[in-house]
C-alpha cells in the first residue's frame, strides 16, 4: 500500500513539474512570435533588441533558449532577468510577472515609452499592459490593448487583434 501511496505521489509531482515547465515555454514561443508582428519607431532599430522579463527565471531562461542565435530584422535579440524592478533598463519588451504586477503602470520610466508590456496579471491591461497572458484551462491564451498599444507608439499587424481572445 504504501509503495501504491508513494508511486501515486511521484507521478503527481512529474505531472506537476511538467505542466510548470510547460507554460513558461508557451509564453517564451507567444513572445518571441509578438516582437514579428510588433514595429518600433527608427529610433529604437539600433543595438541590440532586448527582451526583459521581471519576476520569473524560468521565463527568461525559455526566452534565451527559444532567441538564442535570432534576430528582430536586423537586431540581435537579448534576453535580461531583472529580480526587481530597481534593476530594470531600458527595453523593447518586458514581460512582468504577476507577482511584480505593481510595477506595470510605472515601468516606462526606467524601459522608455516604446515598449512593448506583457503580464499574466489579472489587472494587467487596466495597470498599462498591452498583452495579457491568460491559462484557459491548459491552455495559454492572450488579451490585446490596442489602445495601449497606440499610446505607447507601438505598430502592430492585425493578426494580433485577431488572434486575441479579447480585445480592449
Amino acid at each position: 500500500m504504501k509503495k501504491l501511496i508513494l508511486s501515486i505521489l511521484i507521478i503527481s509531482l512529474v505531472k506537476i513539474s511538467v505542466g510548470q515547465t510547460e507554460i513558461p515555454r508557451a509564453q517564451a514561443n507567444f513572445i518571441y512570435n509578438f516582437t514579428k508582428f510588433f514595429d518600433w519607431p527608427q529610433s529604437e532599430k539600433t543595438g541590440d533588441f532586448v527582451i526583459g522579463v521581471l519576476g520569473s527565471r524560468t521565463l527568461a531562461n525559455e526566452l534565451t533558449k527559444v532567441t538564442k542565435g535570432k534576430k528582430n530584422v536586423t537586431q540581435n535579440i537579448v534576453v535580461k532577468y531583472f529580480s526587481n524592478e530597481k534593476d530594470v533598463t531600458k527595453c523593447h519588451v518586458i514581460y512582468i510577472d504577476a507577482l511584480k504586477s505593481k510595477f506595470i503602470s510605472n515601468i516606462h520610466t526606467k524601459t522608455g515609452i516604446h515598449c512593448l508590456i506583457i503580464s499574466n496579471s489579472v489587472v494587467a491591461i487596466e495597470n498599462g499592459s498591452i498583452i495579457k497572458f491568460v491559462l484557459e484551462g491548459e491552455r495559454l491564451i492572450y488579451e490585446f490593448s490596442k489602445t495601449n498599444a497606440l499610446k505607447h507608439g507601438l505598430k502592430f499587424h492585425s493578426k494580433v487583434s485577431e488572434m486575441a481572445t479579447k480585445t480592449h
